[in-house]
């Protein structure tokens, strides 16, 4: 098992499009951690998943790494 932390100024997606690299996973993570996708969620918040049974892509989550991009696309409050 694995954790995904979600960071300021990040929502769900942000976080696990970060940790993954895919929708998919998105999609699989909330359902295993029983959160909607589109829930406001705190600074934080740990989502745990297991990379087994997760939709993966290894090449953007490399890229996103070598590249230091960080996704943050949640709205100031």
């Amino acid at each position: 098992m694995k954790t995904i932390t979600i960071q300021p100024n990040q929502t769900t997606i942000d976080a696990v499009l970060m940790a993954c690299g895919t929708m998919e996973a998105a999609m699989q993570v909330m359902a295993a951690n029983d959160q909607s996708i589109t829930e406001a969620v705190d600074a934080g918040l740990e989502l745990v998943y297991d990379p087994a049974t997760t939709t993966t892509d290894s090449r953007a989550v490399q890229y996103l790494q070598q590249n230091s991009v960080v996704i943050g696309t949640k709205p100031a409050s």
